[in-house]
């Protein structure tokens, strides 16, 4: 097992196992990006790395770009890197994005997140 990935154990009794399911980083942050791009109020994921205090929007190629994610047996540490909406509540779009991360993330992995961290990389105008 390397750095990037994390296996869990599968058993149909105690003390038998019968292998191990590898769920990648990559994996990881396939469905984090997909999952925040549905979210309402977020414009798109940015680069973690501002350039001269601008945020420059991922293009959908790129979105593992805005999203680390950090795991081992105990823990699932998320950093994500969004863009939101001109004119909405930040704290209401990132409680959001927080709760619908979470919860598909414990859903297709069965692990539960431990650290979601949001940053806020810019404000843009949506385009309606």
């Amino acid at each position: 097992m390397t750095d990037e990935q994390a296996a869990l154990d599968t058993a149909t009794s105690p003390g038998r196992s019968l292998g191990r399911v590898v769920i990648s980083d990559g994996a990881i942050a396939d469905i984090v990006g997909w999952t925040v791009l549905e979210c309402y109020g977020v414009v798109g994921m940015a680069s973690p790395n501002l350039v001269r205090g601008v945020a420059s929007l991922l293009s959908r190629d790129r979105l593992h770009q805005g999203i680390r994610v950090n795991q081992d047996r105990e823990k699932l540490h998320i950093d994500l890197y969004v863009v939101v909406e001109y004119g909405l509540n930040v704290a209401e779009v990132a409680g959001n994005v927080r709760s619908q991360v979470s919860y598909n993330v414990e859903r297709a992995v069965g692990r539960p997140v431990t650290d979601l961290h949001i940053h806020v990389q810019g404000v843009k105008v949506g385009e309606r």
